[in-house]
This record gives structure tokens, sequence and C-alpha cells, in this order.
């Protein structure tokens, strides 16, 4: 047993201490599980288990300072137990380390004449009851300390900035006709070599066709001041100029949107509020377009296309009544005769036969717009306006 003895090499002291050290915290961590962090936590099953395997593996001498130590903390105290009960607790700390009593010590020879050293139990009883015979006058302070810096930077930056080319600002053309009641007569002319299609465009930006001049005729068109013309190019529909009344009697270039001044105009022959419940269009005068030259007494056709409404009495019978202008140069009915109510009302088409004047002189071909029960009724009243203005659709040269 001697040779076997001196066989094993006594352990250093370094690792002794750093043994004791590990065992002493062991014991510490379980001492504060079982005392429910110190007497921090709330009693529970494993607090309860931990104090029982505490008081029962451990002797009074050694619990006495540990106990010291705790009344010190204000914990709860853990008190002795006999070794055997009834139901023992739960060996929670057999669950998480081995038993250390299942195997033999094995005495260490610390030099060569065989004197062992000192029983680790011992040793471990002479260091807790050190520790425990120390008074303990500070107050353990926990101090938490956060520093948290947070830093946003704006990774997208949208400048938007708007440099004018010019200084100057373009006045837009206006795209509606103006409300008017200044009622003018304006005379169309087409002096290119391509048929323009002549445009009215309403109050609410419609484009309303009215006529069609082939290369070099004209026509004169009664209108008002402030209100929109548009001329195209009737094979491509391009347009080819625009036109905004702003006087009587001016000649427009349907081709160029050039304007001039009349030398002489035709009178009007509309004393009535300036109305436009009626619109006509694609006017040909004995097939040439809205001017003609017709000799003194003569017969002429005239055809056009109309729309007739009647806002202003929706239940009201209309009739629309084409002459020269004065009383007896009609033909002999009516364009329409209905009720056609509101906008947009009823279209239609006129062919009639009106004769030339036996005066030579320059005439203009004017639909007037009646209320009356019948045609025949209302053929008598023409020549006096009707009761929305009447509207010059064409031109008719006696030599």
């Amino acid at each position: 047993m001697a040779q076997y003895r001196s066989m094993r090499h006594p352990p250093r002291r370094a690792e002794r201490h750093s043994s004791y050290r590990f065992l002493v915290t062991v014991l510490l961590t379980t001492t504060m599980v079982a005392t429910g962090g110190f007497g921090t936590l709330p009693d529970n099953p494993v607090t309860q288990g931990l104090q029982e395997e505490i008081g029962e593996n451990l002797p009074e001498p050694l619990l006495d300072p540990l106990n010291s130590y705790l009344v010190e903390l204000s914990a709860p105290t853990i008190q002795p137990r006999p070794a055997s009960k009834p139901n023992p607790p739960v060996d929670i700390i057999g669950f998480f380390l081995d038993d250390a009593t299942s195997e033999p010590s094995i005495p260490v020879s610390i030099d060569g004449t065989g004197t062992e050293a000192p029983s680790l139990t011992s040793t471990l009883t002479e260091t807790l009851t050190a520790v425990g015979t120390e008074t303990i006058t500070g107050t353990p302070t926990f101090t938490r300390t956060a520093t948290s810096t947070s830093t946003v930077t704006p990774t997208n930056t949208a400048t938007r900035t708007f440099t004018p080319t010019s200084t100057s600002i373009p006045t837009a053309t206006p795209r509606c006709s103006a409300p008017s009641t200044d009622f003018v007569y304006t005379t169309f002319v087409n002096s290119s070599e391509q048929t323009i299609h002549i445009y009215w465009l309403d109050f609410s930006c419609y484009l309303i066709f009215y006529n069609t001049l082939n290369p070099g005729q004209s026509y004169v068109q009664g209108t008002y001041i402030g209100h929109l013309w548009q001329f195209k190019d009737s094979s491509t529909g391009a347009l080819t100029a625009d036109y905004v009344v702003s006087a009587a009697n001016e000649v427009v270039d349907v081709s160029t949107g050039t304007i001039s001044t009349a030398t002489a105009a035709p009178a009007p022959t509309a004393t009535t509020a300036p109305s436009a419940d009626f619109y006509v269009s694609a006017v040909s005068l004995d097939g040439s377009g809205s001017v003609v030259t017709v000799p003194p007494g003569q017969p002429f056709t005239v055809t056009y296309d109309f729309q007739v409404f009647s806002d202003a009495c929706p239940g009201c019978i209309t009739q629309l009544i084409t002459g020269l202008g004065f009383s007896g140069s009609t033909g002999e009915w009516c364009a329409y005769d209905a009720i056609p109510g509101t906008s947009p009302g009823a279209a239609g088409s006129e062919f009639t036969t009106l004769v030339a004047p036996s005066t030579p002189g320059t005439y203009s071909v004017v639909v007037e717009y009646h209320w009356q029960y019948t045609c025949a009724d209302a053929l008598p009243l023409y020549g006096g306006g009707g009761f929305v203005t009447s509207q010059v659709i064409g031109q008719v040269n006696v030599p």
C-alpha cells in the first residue's frame, strides 16, 4: 500500500485552491437558488427541494455560519434535517452532479512518509467556517447603466428643381368659344389649293362642323365676338389655322388665318337677342359652295344640314325657314316643323329653291327660327328675325 501511495503525485497548491474555489462557488450558487435568490424570489418547489437537500447533507457546524450570513442578507435560512425521511425530497443536486460518495476516496501521500493529505470534506468545512465567521457590514449595490446611441442618417434626399427655359410666358389660344351677345358677320375665304373644313368650337369645346370651302371659294358667316373657329384640311384633318372673332366685318383666310377688314358687309337682318338653338353646316348654293352668282330673277337651290333644339321652351313647336332675309323671299316649306326638345334636339337636312332678286346686288341667305303652331303660320312671319338670332349661311351675287 505504501508503494501504491508513492506512485501518486500530490496535487499542486494552485490546483487545490482552484478546486476549493469551484466547490465554494457551487455551494454559494446552490444556496442562492435554495433561498430564492437570497429572498428576492418567491418560495417554490425547487427552492424547497434544495433547502431540504442542503439541510440533510451539510452538518450543523457548516450551516451555522452560512445561516448567519443569510440573516445578514435578510434571506431565508436553511434548517438542518435528519438524514432519512419518509418521503425524501427531490435530489436536485444529484440531477446535475454525479454522486461524489459513490466512489471511494483515495488518500494521497503528501510526502514520502505516508502521511495522508487532509480530506476534501474537512478542507471545505474549514474554508466555509472561515468565511462564515467574517462580519459583512456592506450593503450590496447593483447599478445598471445603459447607454444607447442612435443616429439616423437619411439615405435618400430628393430635390426637385424647375428651371424655366424662357422668361416669357406664352398665352394659350382659348379652346372654347366665350359666351357673347355681340353679333357680327365674318367672311371666310379659301385662298389655297386645298379643300378646307370649317368648324365652330362651342361653349363646351366641342367641334361643330359648319361648312366646306373649295379652293377659291368664300362665304359670309354670322357669329359672335369671342367665338372660336378652326379650319382643317379635308383630306388629312390637319389644322390649317384657327380664328377668334374680335371685330365685325373681318375677312379670314381659312388656309393661313390671315385677318383683314371687309370694305362692305351684308346688313344684319335679325334684331332679336342672340342664341345658339340651332346649327347649320354643309351649305351648298346651286352645288357650288356658300357663295354663288345668279342672274336676276333666276332660281337657285339651297342645301344644308342642321341641328335644332329649344332649351328655352322644350314643348314648343319650332320652325326653321330659309330665305334671303326679307319677307316673301322664302321657299315653299320649312326646313323643320316639329318639337325638337332640349339639346341636342333633332337633326335633319334642307333642300329648297329660292329666286334671286331682280335688282343687282349682294344678298345673304338667312335661316330664321320661329315658334308657331304650323309652318303655314310661320312662313308669313319670315323677315322679322324669329325668336332667336338668325344665321347667315351663304351669299348670292346678282350681277
